[in-house]
């Protein structure tokens, strides 16, 4: 039975690594391409925001989905869509035609990211889901690291086009992967092949009445589900706003780093990230969940602060260490923490919830702090992005119930 969820998670981590590899790789070029249709640097913007936008849109949508036509479809058609949109993004015409297919490639991203999500939370229990979705979340970071170079060497050889080729070829190998290896867990039976050690009552506790809008009013009235996912989008208005936004132009405006340098602080954010991800996988198995949580986001919180005050590039690097170490810490254990204030039956509306409102940090992050930035500077939206992470993780601690004993 173990062997067989393992090889599960593999597969999903293997096709979270291809899928995010893509992602990046079309990263360092995607400005260069559409300044090639002659559009302005806020319609190079917006390609990254219709991407975030169109995860939104359909993140609670595909919750649906994966609890209608089961978990499988999604993440079969997830990839399936990325790769498609990538192919056309590479045949575009005009920016137009570019904007479109982003944003068809976030739906996609969407459908992919809940089924997983749900999927993961199906083969795992309260004392597995931690180390699991840690697991994940490492896959991701990986993929994410690979995908900027890869897509740079790609662009320089073959052409600025070329990246979205790629990665079309890339995501309809995960398609085929998924297709292929990946089981429909809807079914208690199937989950129970899958591990024998979650305990699943398949009478549920669904009410048969319940509308698709009763089913999101009803996650609103769990506390610990709201402040849970209040904490994701705090990490990720942070990701985007501060960490893939502000720290770049502040390294670049205040401490004149050439973009090199600027590329190291950003790694070095990521691989103290993935170092405490291994940490917390180990530990999220035998500690409460609030005990790595509110730690990790106050971490978050104090690595703001310091860049907010970084006035050379030591001093940079130093603090994106401990951002680093607050978001490996607190990210995937507040996944397992929001899985764990859902029954089965609400699993797939619930992770596509809590999908949408990270995902409204990630659009709004860049948006809010890039416009504080341009009227007061760095040092107050950076602080007030600290202050915010910081406020989240007192009234968390404060007020939300421990989930695993």
């Amino acid at each position: 039975m173990l062997r067989k969820r393992k090889e599960v998670l593999i597969v999903l981590c293997t096709i979270a690594i291809i899928m995010m590899i893509g992602i990046g790789i079309v990263s360092p070029i995607l400005p260069h391409y559409a300044r090639s249709f002659g559009v302005n640097i806020a319609m190079v913007g917006l390609l990254i925001t219709g991407f975030g936008v169109a995860r939104i849109l359909v993140d609670i949508p595909a919750g649906r989905l994966v609890e209608v036509l089961g978990r499988r479809p999604m993440l079969i058609a997830g990839p399936a869509l990325l790769g498609g949109a990538s192919f056309f993004c590479a045949l575009a015409k005009t920016y137009p035609q570019l904007l479109f297919f982003r944003f068809l490639q976030g739906l996609g991203s969407g459908l992919y990211t809940t089924a997983a999500m749900v999927m993961l939370a199906d083969i795992s229990n309260v004392r597995t889901r931690g180390p699991m979705m840690s697991f994940y979340q490492g896959a991701i970071l990986i993929g994410a690291g690979l995908g900027p170079t890869l897509g740079g060497y790609i662009a320089d050889i073959w052409g600025i086009r070329a990246p979205f080729i790629v990665y079309a070829f890339m995501a309809a190998f995960a398609t085929a992967w998924a297709y292929f290896k990946l089981p429909e867990t809807k079914s208690p039976k199937t989950v129970r092949e899958i591990c024998d050690d979650i305990s699943i009552d398949e009478s549920g506790d669904a009410r048969p009445g319940a509308t698709f809008m009763g089913s999101i009013l009803k996650l609103f009235e769990k506390k610990e589900f709201l402040l849970g996912s209040l904490v994701t989008f705090g990490i990720f208005f942070t990701r985007t706003g501060t960490q893939n936004q502000l720290i770049p132009l502040l390294g670049a405006d205040r401490l004149d780093l050439s973009a090199s340098l600027i590329g190291t602080v950003l790694t070095v954010v990521t691989i103290f990230q993935f170092l405490a991800l291994l940490v917390a996988s180990r530990l999220s198995a035998r500690l409460p969940r609030k005990i790595l949580i509110t730690p990790g986001s106050v971490a978050l919180g104090i690595g703001l602060a310091l860049v907010a005050f970084s006035r050379s590039y030591w001093s940079l690097i130093v603090s994106a260490m401990v951002m680093g170490i607050g978001i490996g810490l607190a990210g995937p254990v507040i996944s397992a923490y929001v899985a764990d204030t859902l029954s089965r039956e609400e699993y797939g509306i619930g992770m596509g919830l809590y999908r949408a409102i990270s995902d409204i940090g990630f659009v709004v992050g860049p948006v809010m702090l890039g416009w504080l930035a341009d009227r007061v500077g760095f040092s107050t939206p950076i602080l007030l992005n600290a202050s915010f992470v910081i406020c989240i993780a007192c009234v968390f601690h404060i007020f939300a119930r421990e989930t695993a004993k």
